[in-house]
């Protein structure tokens, strides 16, 4: 249980933290670092089992059936040597970094926001990199995106643009990483990380292992900012300077970076992915150098760094030796360790001195001597001046390049990247603490709670060379766990004799400190200059732009109130679709080769295709509305009897109860549109008729070819063998829709709450002049009383349709029936009660549709998590009550039917209801409520109703308004 109290430790400073801000405002900081602190003990004490080659494993089902039957999804997590070398980074980091920020913010602003992300944010990197299945590892992906957006954002209009595109080009690599992992648990029929790194699909595919690790590589460069997204990364750091101590150091690039050392297992010979990572890493490492020694702003200049530095990592990975991924890691350890440290620095001098421009900043040295000393120490580390650690990582790398195919070549790339790393190196210490000219008299050292914890992680490059031995075992750890090699073992020292690395590092040490005595001139030459025509900010903003046009142009395709230009092109793209496919196949007889041949066998489905014949004809020459929509109607019973004909009784019961709403509803719709349609053109007649012909020349063959050809599938077959064995049920369609493929369904279910509110909000922003004179809002002529055989026929039906509803619903599991049949059943004495009624009226109250429709999708979702008793999401739990056979998804069942029921009472309210809440006289039948069989049957003995019964038509402007606009007119 080590894994998940690991992260509910983490999980409760996210909780924690509005309750101890409020309490301790900045200074909540300490005791959410000393949790996470805790945290990394706990993790800690599970690193000798892990050495010693026992992952720490811990999962619960999540969800079932999602690859096919007997898959299943886990929260699954796994501390391995990768996992916990990366968790601890974090952990750690993260407490310092939240330590230093209680010294650094400023008190009573925002400290809330900001310490409820910042853990949300090492939270999201946790379940990233202890992620043992790729649903779950995906979520802590996005969640990281997510997380460092709403950092960057919360700095205000500084950080809005950048936050904007770190948010686009990370998920950009979420999308890719998403189609990267969906492929591999495809092609490996697992979505555990660990089974499909160990797969040897993957390794007997190389096409598919070369698509999926191009894909993998451009995911973790979006994060890890490498060319050509690298320049997300500089524009973040308008965040707070802990934001981007942490960032930098433990977050969003190290999720990159893990990403590319998980996934080494299976790409590591793939040379592709070589190739790719290499170039593009030396190439970003060089080129981000180059750029970082223009900037004037220290936190923009160390942000550079770090793209630079991440490209050393990248191209280190890209050799792909265990070598190689050992000096990966070992450098991802120091550069965590003197970036972290450099940010927080450059924050004390910021928050002491009042700027990080080395244009306005003076001779700091003397008045900042602890800050100056720390800050020598983590450049000096980052330039790699032996003896320190950042010294021992960069000789790693460099003896890695060294041994590859490449290796003289990479060697004189990677000495230029070093030298250009000193020569920025030298620019911090330099600009910030010697070069300087302003007067710098009232600025002093900083109180030890800021540059403490600031100074510590660069401290410890001075600490770590002597203790290289201890830091050996967990590089060899998470080595092994990358290549499964249990006799790797890792030999990290200061001195290995006069070798190749050894001497670049000299010539390098000598040109830097030859580079010193030159520094202002050349400093001064290359400040602020842009050394390229166009940034990526630029390149960025072109491509929005030309997709934006793009959108526009498709946009205008549909951007009309004539439907038929709405289905122009959507029939016409199936069309051409249909027609390629036909041609591609040598005509209609490729298309259907292999179809059965049979002829009628049952003349009785002459009825239905009589029916529906005639009323599509029907249809075609009728200009009345009115006329269409009942032709229509009957269309859908000729469909409903040919379903009832083939033997689905439950299809044809669902599908007559469709037709039936959709006829209400469209008679609704229609009191708002001419009685008549417009008269077409000849021209757009011909059109028409042309794709009409063509539409019935694909939808024949499509049909022909793909029900003539096809048996039932292996998938249909286990359905209808095994599926009632397993749930004790005869319906094996309603079956497979709440247990088997409860997720569809749920995401169906959403849609129709969805739909529910855009009813809601489209029938609200219609203008009340729509309303024809003597229609809306008010009843007309005689209506009440040629309703009057309606309602006493509604009156014995309404309440037989809802003990019918209830029946079919509790019966669905073993006969045709369910809950969306039912809810149907129930609408439809909803919709006869509005029939019934001589006016415009509500059948439920105005909040009525939307509770059934929410409180639909709680219950749905709420079920699903019930589901984890047994098995996972939405796992159907099985048991007798009284000796009834009862199941769970009855419950999920019961939240299809209220969100049906409250889509479509949606639909009659808004559509057929006379008034809105908020104005002065509102409907009878509303302020009631609920089902009433005579609601608008006038009263004598009331005379408010008698006066409604029969008023007069009236001008739409006459119409009552709201109390709100009243007041407006008022002058």
């Amino acid at each position: 249980m080590t894994l998940p109290l690991v992260v509910a430790l983490v999980a409760a400073t996210v909780l924690l933290s509005p309750l101890l801000v409020r309490i301790m405002d900045r200074r909540a900081g300490w005791p959410l670092a000393l949790v996470l602190f805790g945290a990394a003990f706990t993790l800690g004490r599970e690193y000798p089992r892990v050495i010693d080659g026992h992952d720490v494993v811990w999962s619960i089902p999540w969800a079932r059936d999602l690859l096919g039957p007997g898959t299943q999804v886990d929260f699954a997590l796994r501390a391995d040597g990768l996992g916990i070398f990366f968790a601890m980074l974090a952990l750690v980091i993260g407490g310092v970094v939240l330590t230093y920020s209680a010294a650094y913010l400023p008190r009573g602003k925002g400290n809330t926001s900001f310490y409820t992300i910042m853990t949300a944010f090492t939270l999201s990197v946790l379940l990233l990199v202890l992620a043992d299945d790729i649903v779950l590892l995906f979520v802590g992906w996005e969640l990281v995106s997510i997380a460092s957006f709403f950092l960057i954002a919360r700095s205000g209009s500084s950080g809005e643009a950048g936050s904007y595109r770190t948010l686009i080009l990370t998920f950009f690599g979420g999308l890719t990483l998403l189609a990267g992992l969906g492929l591999s648990a495809m092609a490996t029929g697992t979505t555990r990380v660990s089974a499909i790194l160990a797969s040897e699909a993957l390794a007997t595919n190389s096409g598919l292992t070369t698509a999926i690790a191009l894909l993998v590589a451009v995911s973790a460069f979006t994060k890890a900012a490498q060319f050509p997204f690298h320049f997300w990364l500089p524009e973040a750091m308008a965040a707070a300077t802990p934001v981007s101590a942490f960032l930098h150091a433990a977050a969003v690039v190290k999720a990159g970076i893990y990403l590319l050392l998980r996934f080494s297992t299976v790409f590591h010979d793939i040379a592709a992915w070589n190739t790719l990572l290499v170039t593009v890493g030396l190439f970003t490492a060089v080129m981000s150098a180059l750029f970082a020694i223009t900037k004037t702003d220290l936190k923009h200049l160390t942000a550079y760094s770090t793209v630079s530095h991440l490209g050393w990592i990248v191209a280190a990975i890209g050799v792909g030796t265990p070598a190689a991924l050992a000096a990966a890691l070992l450098h991802t350890l120091a550069h965590a360790l003197f970036k972290s440290s450099l940010f927080m620095l450059i924050g004390v001098v910021d928050h002491e001195a009042g700027s990080r421009d080395t244009r306005r900043l003076g001779k700091l040295y003397d008045n900042m001597p602890f800050t100056f000393f720390s800050t020598v120490v983590a450049a000096a580390s980052m330039a790699a001046i032996p003896p320190l650690f950042g010294f021992v990582s960069k000789e790693s790398i460099l003896t890695a390049f060294q041994d590859s195919p490449a290796g003289p070549v990479l060697l004189v790339v990677a000495g230029i990247a070093a030298f250009l790393t000193f020569v920025y190196s030298a620019k911090i210490v330099f600009g910030a603490f010697v070069d300087g000219t302003e007067p710098m008299d009232e600025v002093h050292e900083a109180p030890v709670s800021l540059w403490l914890p600031a100074a510590l992680p660069g401290l410890m490059s001075l600490v770590l060379p002597f203790f290289l031995v201890g830091v050996d075992t967990p590089l060899a750890a998470g080595v092994r766990a990358i290549t499964g090699d249990e006799s790797f073992a890792t030999h990290t020292a200061i001195w290995h004799g006069i070798t190749a690395p050894l001497v670049v590092s000299l010539v390098v040490l000598a040109a830097g400190v030859a580079f010193i005595f030159v520094r202002k001139p050349v400093f001064e030459a290359v400040n602020n200059r842009q050394l390229l025509p166009f940034s990526g900010n630029d390149a960025l903003h072109g491509v929005v732009h030309v997709l934006t046009k793009c959108g526009r142009g498709l946009g205008r395709m549909a951007d009309v109130l004539n439907p038929s230009r709405h289905l122009l092109w959507l029939i016409s793209t199936v069309i051409a679709l249909g027609l390629s496919t036909i041609l591609l196949s040598d005509g209609i007889d490729g298309v259907a080769a292999g179809a059965r041949a049979e002829g009628l066998d049952n003349w009785w489905d002459l009825i239905p295709f009589a029916i529906i014949t005639m009323s599509v004809g029907g249809m075609i020459f009728s200009r009345s509305r009115l006329a269409a929509a009942v032709l229509l109607g009957t269309v859908g019973v000729g469909m409903s009897l040919q379903m009832l004909l083939l033997g689905a009784p439950d299809v044809a019961l669902t599908q007559l109860l469709v037709e039936s709403l959709t006829v209400i509803v469209i008679m609704l719709v229609l009191r708002y549109q001419p009685r008549a349609f417009p008269k077409t053109p000849p021209r757009r007649r011909s059109y028409a008729l042309v794709l009409a012909l063509l539409a019935g020349i694909v939808s024949f063959a499509g049909v022909w070819a793909l029900t003539g050809r096809r048996e039932r599938s292996d998938l249909a077959m286990w359905y209808l063998t095994e599926g009632g064995v397993l749930t004790g049920a005869n319906n094996i369609v309603a079956v497979i829709i709440v247990e088997f493929r409860g997720i569809d369904t749920l995401g169906e279910l959403s849609v129709l709450g969805m739909a529910a509110v855009v009813i809601l909000a489209v029938t609200q922003s219609m203008p009340r002049h729509m309303f024809e004179a003597g229609t809306r809002p008010r009843p007309f002529g005689q209506s009440q009383l040629n309703s009057m055989p309606l309602r006493k026929v509604s009156a014995l039906v309404v309440p037989v349709l809802a003990v019918l509803s209830v029946l079919i619903f509790f019966r669905g599991h073993t006969v045709p029936g369910g809950g969306f049949v039912a809810a149907l059943v129930m609408a439809t004495a909803f919709g006869l009660n509005y029939l019934s009624r001589g006016a415009d009226a509500y059948v439920v109250r105005w909040l009525t549709p939307s509770r059934l429709a929410g409180w639909g999708i709680i219950i749905a979702i709420s079920t699903g998590f019930l589901g984890f008793i047994e098995g996972g999401f939405l796992y159907a739990i099985h048991g007798e009550v009284a000796g009834e056979h009862l199941t769970t998804s009855l419950l999920f069942d019961f939240g299809i039917y209220l969100a049906v029921l409250g889509m479509i009472t949606q639909a009659i309210n808004q559509l057929g209801g006379y008034l809105r809440p908020g104005t002065e006289v509102e409907n009878l039948s509303y302020r009631r409520g609920g089902l009433n069989p005579l609601p608008d049957v006038p009263d004598p003995e009331r005379p408010d109703e008698v006066a409604h019964a029969h008023p007069e038509p009236i001008n739409p402007a006459d119409a009552p308004k709201p109390l709100s606009q009243k007041v407006e007119e008022k002058p």
